[in-house]
């Protein structure tokens, strides 16, 4: 009975610590209204997105009249194992970094025992908007060819042994020339050898699911993984479900070129994953001269 009303007692325990935890976030982590002036200098225009630790917003830049993006880690974790570290470990992969396209670092600094960091704003809408938004259908090559477009920025990653672990369909940006642009760095991090992940993770790590732990392995295949999903939602535009039709998977719903099915299978890791990316880019060149 003792060990029942323990248990009981630590069951309500964790639910009000919970609880309390949220509502520390909801109170700390409200974002800055429009018109905010931010170091004054940056005047926010809108909030972009509010993730696991920080909060995007678009601003004015006053010293040189520029739109950039400007990001704070969430004041909750400010004072948390997982704030600084994260924070500090994005910038030092955004001043490493030099591609165009991955956003540039024009700023870092501390306000108000608020961290911030002020990026390069890449023009352009993100691909999840412009297929929930527009409802625009890709056809199987369009699809590749935006896919390629992310290899060629990650070939760059990769070469310089970082891995970005969060390649989404939110993270790429179509851009008004055609190109694609890569954002959110905020858990890239070195390569592992071993796949350890970086120490601040360790706790939320336990708790993912196999799908999202997959994802945030600091290894090359996390991202080929991460890939092979923005493939399938791209494909997936075209797709129609049929009226009473129970739900299949992917390599049944979608009627698709045995290559590059078996390159989805590869990079999902079903089949032998890619050891490199350059191998991965090679096929996919090859595929996209043939598949129409």
């Amino acid at each position: 009975m003792r060990f029942r009303l323990g248990r009981l007692l630590l069951h309500y325990r964790k639910i009000a610590e919970y609880r309390l935890k949220r509502l520390r976030e909801l109170v700390l982590d409200r974002p800055f209204r429009p018109g905010i002036v931010v170091k004054g200098r940056y005047t926010v225009r809108s909030v972009l997105g509010i993730g696991s630790f920080g909060i995007s917003y678009l601003c004015d830049d006053a010293a040189n009249g520029q739109m950039c993006v400007m990001k704070q880690v969430k004041p909750s974790k400010r004072a948390g194992r997982s704030g600084s570290p994260v924070f500090e470990r994005e910038a030092a992969t955004l001043r490493k970094l030099d591609h165009p396209g991955i956003p540039k670092l024009l700023d870092r600094f501390e306000e108000r025992r608020q961290l911030f960091l002020c990026m390069e704003h890449k023009e352009g809408r993100n691909l999840e908007d412009i297929v929930f938004a527009d409802g625009v259908v890709f056809s199987v090559r369009d699809a590749l060819l935006i896919i390629k477009k992310a290899i060629v920025i990650l070939e760059y990653v990769h070469g310089e042994r970082i891995v970005h672990r969060d390649v989404r369909i939110p993270n790429l940006i179509w851009q008004p020339d055609g190109n694609v642009a890569l954002i959110d760095f905020g858990l890239a991090c070195p390569v592992s050898e071993d796949g350890r992940i970086p120490p601040e993770e360790d706790d939320a790590h336990e708790h993912y699911a196999e799908e999202k732990r997959i994802r945030r392995e600091p290894v090359f295949a996390s991202d080929f993984y991460a890939l092979g999903h923005c493939l399938l939602f791209l494909l997936y535009t075209g797709y129609a479900d049929q009226p009473g039709q129970s739900e299949l998977g992917w390599e049944d719903e979608l009627h698709l070129h045995p290559d590059v099915r078996r390159m989805i299978r590869k990079l999902l890791q079903t089949d032998r994953p890619y050891e490199s990316i350059a191998t991965l880019r090679g096929e996919l060149d090859e595929l996209i001269a043939t598949v129409h």
